[in-house]
């Protein structure tokens, strides 16, 4: 069961994915990156933790990761309880599997953090299982928490407090006091003196205070969940221990004879089957309360929208708070679809979403530097995901956009830097191979229609200062006004940029503008006027009793007939035109007639 919640519901591809985890980490194939990454303390688990974090990209490998990981700490962590001798170990062994889920249903991303939680009770279960067969405890406590530095670094500081503990059942109290003060001044020692790391990482790697997490709000997301998963084996084994004490101080009580309810749940068969119900409700109940439909929705748009999968993105922005970056990717969906000019206004909108420019949207989803390649902006997307680059490390997809945008340019050197790293990586290396043999058959890629399309687009000054004006941005995209007369299909014209542009003015109320570029739609292979646009028109020509040259094209009787109707509406309210609000909304919802007298009204 957890495994199909993870795979289905959560969908461990959503936080492989995610344009908001900063610390997802890189993995290559081949030894340098082994070497690199193993070097320090901590290396091995999250060299691990890298390499299992990539099967994230396939939602069902991700979730049989995820799976093991939290069955492999359940089970060292019931067989330490057990050995503390805690009462309801079967049960309380899934704790740790609880706080967990929570982090996943969550979408936030602390594996390697999780990985060494496992490490610790591995390592102290190891210990607990050799401690009084061996000559010498204390020697093998050096010897696993010396390898255990080595894997999982501050990690291994858990290990040592459940040794200290574990000993404390067993009134040995000189290895219980030597144990948390070994393991305080082995990372100075090995950590410091020896390999040369700072002693901030010394102490603090793979654990939830350390800098990396905390240095950025977003890494601190559901990190309560790691300090319990910590903690919980800890205070297990401490609780078991001073059970102990405390037991082997009372007198022995007198023997009672059982009641029938008591015998009956002593039973192990009943016993089983009380503590099965338990927790599944417990764990069921967990999962429930835990899921973040909205976080969810959110991933899954920018899941969407990276994959140009554009039905899937307008159904997941249903269930979806509207910011920024979501409206950004309707905007983008709606285009491809065909559907930007009409269908616009039956979403929340935001103009400055339209396009997301400037240096404070550099750590936004990726997605939004899609739409600045799309349009042309090669320029502004290359900055951006540069900048990315150094935010979110040499993240697959950020490698390829890179990669794209020096072919588009041209720059094929700076291209095979790219490729030549994303053919390191499991999933993205066929995709790279392929482009470095095109790149190697046909240097120009005069061949390669979709990279031919973007060079047409592409907007090739190198200032991207002006372009924080959203309309001198794509006035400049869609390029001057043809003159009037017959005119060819859009060809090379950037019909997106055109289309975006009538976006911006009607979503700023810009109508005259709008009724301007109505002439310019057969230089764009228009042969109807969107009909979002007929009603800006028609506004415009009703306020003003302006004419207006169509060159060709209509205005359809039945939007002019809908106009009537809702002008009808609004007179019949009079003055007080906030109360025709409800009535227009029911029947015009979606319109321009409605998106229009809403801002007026909320401007008034």
């Amino acid at each position: 069961m957890l495994f199909a919640f993870l795979w289905l519901w959560v969908q461990p591809v959503l936080i492989y994915d995610c344009g908001a985890i900063t610390n997802f980490p890189v993995f290559y194939k081949g030894w340098p990156f082994f070497f690199q990454t193993v070097r320090t303390p901590g290396g091995f688990v999250q060299y691990a933790a890298a390499f299992l974090s990539q099967l994230f990209y396939y939602s069902w490998a991700g979730a049989a990761v995820i799976t093991l990981q939290i069955w492999a700490t359940c089970l060292c962590t019931g067989y330490l309880l057990r050995k503390a001798d805690l009462p309801a170990a079967r049960l309380l062994r899934f704790a740790p599997a609880i706080v967990m889920l929570v982090a996943y249903a969550g979408y936030s991303y602390h594996f390697p953090l999780f990985l060494g939680v496992l490490a610790c009770v591995a390592f102290a279960s190891m210990y607990a299982q050799s401690a009084g067969r061996s000559r010498s405890d204390i020697g093998v406590f050096l010897g696993l928490l010396t390898i255990l530095y080595l894997a999982g670094a501050a990690a291994s500081l858990s290990f040592a407090a459940s040794c200290a503990a574990y000993e404390l059942r067993r009134r040995r109290w000189r290895q219980a006091g030597l144990y948390p003060l070994v393991a305080a001044v082995l990372p100075y020692v090995l950590g410091v003196l020896i390999l040369r790391i700072s002693v901030d990482n010394a102490y603090t790697e793979l654990l939830p205070f350390s800098w990396r997490i905390v240095s950025l709000p977003s890494r601190e997301r559901l990190i309560a969940t790691v300090y319990v998963a910590y903690l919980l084996p800890v205070a297990g084994v401490l609780a078991g221990a001073l059970r102990h004490l405390w037991r082997d101080r009372r007198p022995e009580p007198a023997k009672h004879k059982s009641g029938f309810l008591a015998r009956s749940l002593g039973k192990p068969v009943v016993s089983w089957t009380l503590g099965t119900i338990v927790l599944f409700a417990v764990g069921g109940g967990t999962a429930w309360l835990a899921r973040d439909a909205g976080r969810k929705a959110l991933l899954e748009i920018h899941h969407y929208a990276c994959r140009r999968m554009w039905p899937q993105v307008l159904d997941a922005a249903r269930h979806c708070p509207a910011d920024a970056c979501v409206i950004n990717a309707i905007d983008r969906a709606l285009y491809h679809q065909g559907r930007l000019g009409q269908d616009l206004f039956l979403y929340a909108q935001e103009p400055e979403a339209l396009v997301v420019t400037g240096s404070d949207h550099i750590v936004h989803y990726w997605h939004t530097f899609d739409t600045l390649m799309d349009l042309g902006l090669v320029n502004q997307a290359e900055k951006n995901l540069t900048e990315c680059l150094e935010a979110f490390g040499e993240q697959p997809m950020i490698l390829k956009r890179l990669a794209t945008v020096n072919m588009v340019k041209g720059r094929t050197e700076a291209a095979r830097v790219y490729l030549g790293a994303l053919r390191k990586t499991l999933f993205h290396s066929r995709w790279a191979g392929e482009q470095l043999a095109r790149l190697d058959a046909d240097p120009s890629l005069s061949s390669d229609p979709e990279i031919q399309r973007m060079r047409v687009r592409y907007y090739r000054p190198d200032s991207i200062a002006e372009f924080y004006d959203r309309d001198a941005m794509l006035t400049a995209l869609v390029g001057p006004d043809e003159p009037p007369g017959p005119q060819p299909a859009s060809g090379g014209r950037n019909r997106m940029a055109f289309e975006y542009l009538l976006a911006w003015r009607l979503l700023t109320g810009q109508l005259g503008r709008v009724a301007q570029q109505a002439g310019r739609m057969a230089e764009f292979g228009y042969t109807e006027i969107p009909p979002l646009c007929q009603e800006a028109i028609l506004i415009y020509a009703y306020g003003t009793g302006r004419q207006v040259d169509l060159r060709g094209l209509s205005i359809n009787p039945e939007i002019e007939r809908q106009f009537k109707n809702f002008s009808a509406v609004v007179n019949r309210y009079g003055a007080n035109r906030a109360a025709a609000i409800p009535e227009l909304a029911r029947d015009y919802r979606g319109s321009y007639f409605f998106y229009y007298f809403n801002a007026k009204v909320a401007n008034r």
